[in-house]
């Protein structure tokens, strides 16, 4: 299985807090995706709806494709890092296709793959 293991989670508010507070963000149609680097550590990762987004289905549909976007491609993103996916009202009615290529993209431009 390759399921994202608790150890491998940001699951505190105050670790989201800190990542917000002094982390780095890009921001796109769908998402936006805040990082900060963290020495010798391995790269955790937090995904985040908010209430604007629509009903709680529309909420964990975009939830859903953050983390499935995420799962396929983990092995590409570098370590050392403290990251949270926010999902945009427009992440619940898009694509998976759609929404890949504007993480990947996002990902690619925050310097976060590996190449």
């Amino acid at each position: 299985m390759n399921g994202l293991r608790k150890e491998r989670r940001i699951t505190k508010n105050s670790e989201y807090r800190l990542v917000y507070k002094h982390g780095n963000y890009e921001v796109g149609r769908l998402c936006v995706i805040y990082r900060m680097p963290v020495a010798k550590q391995a790269t955790r990762i937090g995904f985040v709806t908010g209430k604007k987004v629509g009903c709680a289905v529309e909420r964990n549909r975009a939830r859903r494709l953050l983390k499935e976007v995420y799962r396929l491609h983990q092995h590409d993103i570098r370590e050392g890092y403290h990251i949270v996916m926010i999902g945009r009202a427009k992440l619940s009615t898009a694509t998976y296709a759609q929404a890949e290529k504007e993480i990947l993209y996002l990902l690619g431009r925050s310097k976060l793959m590996k190449s």
